[in-house]
């Protein structure tokens, strides 16, 4: 591959542009943050002596801002713009 190739080519060749991924990021986030809930709420309603409820909120929210945070950091990181020589 010379240096001179076009935009098109390189992009057939490695695939998709994390720029148009938005979607799944997205979806992947929610569904994180889904199972935690899922978790969360297994443990205190099945093992409500061994998980309380306020530790589980605590989990909960913890565990949100942890996702949040890796959202932002995926988000910022795959949409700045690339720079060109």
């Amino acid at each position: 591959m010379s240096k001179d190739a076009p935009r098109d080519e390189v992009e057939r060749m490695i695939g998709r542009r994390v720029e148009n991924m938005k979607g799944l990021y997205i979806i992947g986030a929610i569904l994180a943050w889904a199972a935690t809930a899922f978790g969360v709420w297994v443990g205190t309603t099945y093992y409500p002596w061994a998980y309380a409820l306020p530790s589980g909120i605590y989990a909960l929210t913890v565990l949100t801002v942890i996702i949040s945070v890796a959202f932002v950091f995926i988000w910022k990181t795959t949409m700045e713009k690339p720079v060109n020589p």
